[in-house]
């Protein structure tokens, strides 16, 4: 699903005044705060259109839905037919039944047409791109039901990447969709009635006293002299990414010192100008009110240290108030979690990342604003809660990245794209593949007899360490590396 702009990125194009009209140029001074906050995230029409693919009140009957996906996937089937390139497809839906395995095949061969570009066939139409979305939803709920009957957490995990994929390509506008919200919906209420069974033992192995951490703490607390070891000019070189206060990079500043040329810069105090209540009342540091209001969500965790080459590491969902119990909360003043304390400090590493908590708990929503530099547009928008010590590897987005720090503090490294493509032993793998790169490059530790090229980059790296309503743009196409300091918990706006 792609997220066309009018409004141009990267280097080239014309002024903010040339884009938004001459009239704004008039104003005494288009970058002053209004008196006025702007609205909260839930009114963006990225949140609202979304809303029908989280939940549902509707009873879930699903003989019922299985004879409905059953009988759009042979119209599909039909559709196809009509359409050139999508013989594959075609059979697959043909051929799909209300199997697993059916259902990969459709969502495979439907991925393969979306790419045709890669390989030059040519780019899909609208048209084509709506059938071919279409097809990957349908499969997607043929997996959804066989995911639930096998086993709650299998059925959230399916679930989830359903409504993921519905946001961002389903017709919120009408009823046909509506489906995917009920499913969400039963598979969420498994997953809360699983967890609760288990609920007994799991809390009989915690210490008495046991309370969520603050995510407030200094950096220092957690990470003492690493902290100077990963910001240490001598080891290598870098310049401090430049600060502007929020009053002094408006949406008009912004584009023409910034999203327009591709150069990052960390914006100080969005919460506090946009007045967030996540930051203005640190709603979203306090985690016993986020463990008590929204604990009951399932939410993927992946558990310990992932090396920059992709292994090690586990991955798996839990409702947040265990994630919380378990890795965010101790009975003293010391870092010894449940987690830690089962499985030593490898095991304490905890990280619910790149996740849609922002959809599962519409609530946060009005914690926040989406900000004015994103432009009014929005492909994504994540949440980040974590431990101290978690790391996403070196790698690059193919869209306008703008990471906003609620609580704790993370330490941020980017390159451009001409040294990260030159150094990084760049490649590409996973479901973002085609997308994004990746680099096998520790950054903190990097093998330069395996990988020599990265030392060409030594010198050319740029550094910030984001505290609370810290904002940093990071432009298309950047290559980042990015370590928490402190338990910490961030969203980020893809644009």
């Amino acid at each position: 699903a792609g997220t066309a702009s009018a409004i141009p990125s990267g280097s080239g194009g014309v002024d903010a005044w040339g884009l938004f009209g001459a009239d704004d140029a008039a104003a005494p001074n288009p970058d002053a705060p209004q008196n006025a906050p702007p609205p909260r995230a839930s009114s963006h029409p990225f949140f609202a259109s979304a809303r029908f693919a989280w939940w549902s009140d509707a009873p879930f009957d699903r003989d019922a839905m299985t004879r409905a996906l059953l009988d759009a996937v042979q119209d599909l089937a039909r559709r196809c037919e009509r359409r050139g390139r999508m013989e594959r497809l075609r059979d697959a839906l043909r051929e799909c039944g209300s199997s697993d395995a059916g259902a990969s095949e459709v969502i495979a061969a439907a991925v393969d047409a979306l790419q045709s570009t890669a390989d030059g066939r040519g780019a899909p139409t609208d048209d084509d791109a709506s059938l071919l979305n279409e097809c990957i939803l349908t499969a997607r709920g043929i997996k959804c039901l066989e995911a639930i009957a096998r086993s709650p957490l299998e059925g959230i995990e399916a679930a989830v990447l359903l409504s993921e994929h519905a946001t961002h390509t389903a017709d919120a506008g009408s009823d046909r969709h509506a489906w995917v919200g009920t499913m969400y919906a039963a598979a969420s209420k498994a997953a809360l009635r699983f967890a609760d069974e288990r609920d007994e033992a799991r809390t009989a192995e915690y210490p008495p006293g046991l309370k969520p951490w603050a995510l407030m703490p200094p950096p220092a607390k957690y990470m003492g002299n690493d902290v100077f070891m990963m910001t240490n000019r001598e080891v290598d070189p870098c310049v401090e990414v430049p600060r502007k206060k929020a009053d002094a990079c408006g949406a008009a500043a912004f584009y023409n010192e910034h999203l327009r040329p591709a150069v990052p810069v960390v914006i100080e105090g969005i919460g506090v100008r946009d007045e967030w209540r996540a930051v203005k009342d640190k709603s979203f540091c306090d985690l016993r009110w986020l463990r008590e209001r929204f604990g009951e969500v399932c939410v993927p965790v992946e558990v310990g240290r992932r090396t920059a080459d992709g292994a090690g590491g586990t991955s798996r969902w839990m409702l947040l108030r265990e994630f919380i119990d378990d890795f965010l909360s101790t009975a003293d003043d010391s870092l010894d979690t449940p987690a830690r304390r089962r499985g030593g400090p490898g095991a304490a590493v905890g990280y619910v990342s790149q996740h849609s908590l922002l959809h599962q708990c519409d609530g946060l929503q009005e914690h926040f604003s989406v900000p004015e530099q994103c432009m009014g547009r929005l492909a994504a928008a994540n949440a980040w809660l974590g431990t101290f010590g978690t790391t996403t590897h070196l790698h690059t987005d193919e869209a306008d990245n703008m990471l906003c720090q609620v609580g704790g503090h993370k330490l941020v490294r980017l390159w451009p794209p001409e040294v990260g493509d030159a150094c990084f032993h760049a490649e590409t793998r996973g479901g973002h593949g085609a997308y994004n790169k990746f680099s096998p490059v520790d950054a903190e530790k990097p093998d330069l007899e395996k990988f020599p090229a990265y030392a060409d980059a030594r010198g050319r790296c740029l550094v910030a360490v984001l505290g609370p309503d810290d904002s940093l743009f990071i432009p298309k196409g950047w290559w980042h590396h990015v370590r928490a300091l402190t338990p910490s918990f961030s969203l980020n706006f893809w644009f």
